[in-house]
């Protein structure tokens, strides 16, 4: 997934918004999130076809 690559590159406290269309990535996202040590800063929102997620570097 190319946001966990973003998201090495980050700094603790800086936030990442990734876009999606693929309906998986409404399970998948939050729980790599999670696994990774990353947080999720709202529950994500769906516009039309594409998912909304929010992560912020924490560490």
């Amino acid at each position: 997934m190319y946001a966990l690559d973003a998201l090495r590159n980050m700094k603790a406290g800086q936030v990442l918004q990734v876009i999606a269309d693929c309906p998986q990535s409404f399970k998948s996202v939050p729980e790599e999130v999670v696994k990774h040590g990353y947080t999720l800063v709202k529950e994500p929102e769906k516009k039309g076809h594409d998912l909304y997620f929010v992560i912020k570097v924490t560490s």
